[in-house]
């Protein structure tokens, strides 16, 4: 069974260990990829994070020029700082540099940040929106004074939850503070974009008294972009959030698809502290990523050990075809030379019993002729007889016969002219190619047993022969043959045991004939003065239309 199966285990084993070989390369690659990936990754971060960095310092800058002067500047003192900056520093992602002033709410303070917003711009504005906190927190100063900078001018940033939160917390720690997620004031109505302030107070060193909170307002698209397309462009896809990721903390997420790219499936999460918050970031691939290795080698290693599976496999296959043909050619040879032996010995038996058929006609027609005439002529009727039987079956091929004239052709041998074909009693019965084969050679093992041995050898023996369709077969229509042989004087022991057959070839050959070929069976009972043999097999085995295949 596992000889046949052969070429199957030798396919699967070789495709199973190319399939291995496969997936390891492909892992490895994947690897490289993911680990390429997540330093693309990391250097998103690192440009995010300088850059707010950068960011933070012109904040610290600011801080240090208020602290250096001791008092906060007028408008052309700050315009010149921050226009300073601008030309040393990346403004990129910043809306710029301002500072809000720090007072109690009421119409005194309102006035006075009224005031000194008309001296620095000179524009007209009280502080807004109205609130019913404590405090404020109105924008007096902010560079560079852009349109969209001077809209923001007055806006008390402590009336709002989120700004007044970063401002308090900036207060109590004494250092950078983030907001969280707003839409900033400059931002015109028709495209408002997200953004976060980042604060730091200003308290005079003599008194410890806040006077109000240096600040910068950040435009997070603007941020995000500024850092992530600076040459080389990083492939990457970016989603944000200030916190937890979550729909309602989400700050950015970068425009275009991610990549579709098969094995483009990396995804790096990340961190970032801004001022005092952490904001969570997805780094997956863009649509324009490519992978640093292509997987192509991994299928092409999968299609070649399959390939490879496949001709062992056919190679395998083709040996057994060649050792299965080597195998059923010997059979084939161990056949022919056994039937090439079974010919030989069946020849050599005919040949035997043809020259004892021989001896025995002439010892009994030497008895029965009183001249030498006599003996001539019988005994010359007997050979031609015999020499009738045989060219009788050479001419017909044992392809049909019928089988009284089989019986009688065979049995003149025997008897000669003396032989009364009226007694050989039974219906026509017409024998096909196997069956007239088989019936052919049965007589002449009967008969020249007979001849030998039996009642043929004298001229007092009797012989009865008789067949008939039996229909009450238990196992169907059978055709059933009866020779019996009686001899008036006992035989010896030595006939009757060569009369039987017992063991010889004679028998192995009936029994070849009748048992095998036809399906029928033999009985032979031997007595002291004869014996008795019983033919039976099956009607349609014999029939002159049956073919046995």
């Amino acid at each position: 069974m596992l000889y046949r199966l052969q070429p199957a285990l030798v396919f699967i084993v070789v495709a199973l260990v190319g399939m291995l070989t496969a997936a390891a390369s492909w892992y490895t690659i994947d690897q490289t990829n993911r680990m390429s990936f997540a330093s693309t990754a990391e250097e998103a971060v690192r440009r995010l994070s300088d850059r707010i960095e950068n960011h933070m310092l012109l904040i610290k800058a600011t801080e240090a020029l208020f602290e250096a002067t001791g008092e906060i500047p007028d408008a052309q003192e700050f315009k010149a700082f921050v226009g300073n900056l601008q030309k040393t520093e990346q403004f990129d992602g910043v809306q710029g540099i301002g500072f809000a002033r720090y007072a109690p709410t009421g119409p005194e303070s309102e006035a006075a940040i009224a005031a000194e917003i008309e001296r620095n711009y000179d524009i007209q504005r009280t502080p807004w929106p109205e609130t019913e906190e404590k405090y404020r927190t109105a924008i007096v100063l902010l560079e560079p004074s852009t349109e969209a900078n001077l809209r923001a001018l007055g806006y008390d940033m402590y009336s709002n939850s989120v700004r007044r939160t970063a401002i308090l917390a900036a207060l109590a720690e004494q250092r950078l503070r983030a907001s969280g997620s707003v839409r900033l004031v400059q931002e015109n109505q028709t495209d408002p974009q997200s953004g976060f302030l980042i604060y730091t107070p200003y308290v005079t060193a003599d008194t410890n008294i806040p006077l109000g909170f240096i600040y910068a307002p950040f435009s997070i698209p603007n941020l995000f972009k500024s850092a992530l397309k600076r040459l080389p462009v990083l492939p990457i896809h970016v989603t944000a959030w200030d916190g937890e990721p979550a729909d309602s903390n989400q700050i950015f997420r970068s425009s275009g698809e991610r990549s579709s790219h098969f094995g483009a499936s990396h995804v790096e999460m990340m961190s970032i502290e801004v001022a005092g918050r952490l904001w969570k970031l997805e780094i997956r691939p863009s649509e324009i990523y490519e992978p640093p290795v292509d997987q192509t080698r991994s299928f092409m290693l999968a299609a070649a050990a399959l390939l490879l599976a496949g001709a062992l496999a056919a190679s395998s296959r083709s040996q057994q075809r060649t050792i299965e043909v080597g195998e059923a050619l010997r059979q084939e040879t161990e056949r022919a030379l056994t039937d090439r032996e079974f010919l030989l010995q069946e020849m050599k038996h005919r040949i035997k019993n043809m020259i004892a058929r021989m001896l025995a006609m002439s010892r009994q027609t030497a008895r029965a002729s009183e001249t030498l005439d006599d003996f001539t002529q019988s005994f010359t009727a007997r050979l031609q007889a015999m020499a009738a039987s045989q060219d009788l079956l050479a001419r017909t091929a044992w392809q049909s016969a019928d089988l009284r004239t089989l019986l009688a052709q065979e049995l003149r041998q025997l008897f000669g002219d003396k032989l009364e074909e009226e007694k050989l009693v039974g219906p026509t019965v017409e024998l096909n190619e196997v069956a007239a084969q088989a019936f052919g050679l049965a007589f002449h093992e009967l008969a020249t047993n007979a001849l030998k041995y039996g009642s043929a050898r004298s001229d007092t023996g009797k012989l009865d022969i008789s067949w008939r369709i039996d229909t009450a077969s238990p196992t169907g229509k059978e055709l059933v043959f009866t020779w019996r042989e009686r001899s008036e004087v006992p035989l010896d022991q030595q006939d009757s045991d060569a009369l039987a057959q017992k063991g010889g070839f004679g028998t192995k050959l009936l029994d070849a004939t009748m048992r095998v070929e036809l399906g029928g069976s033999i009985t032979t009972i031997p007595n002291q003065h004869g014996i008795d043999v019983t033919i039976r097999v099956p009607h349609a085995r014999v029939m002159s239309d049956h073919r046995n295949s």
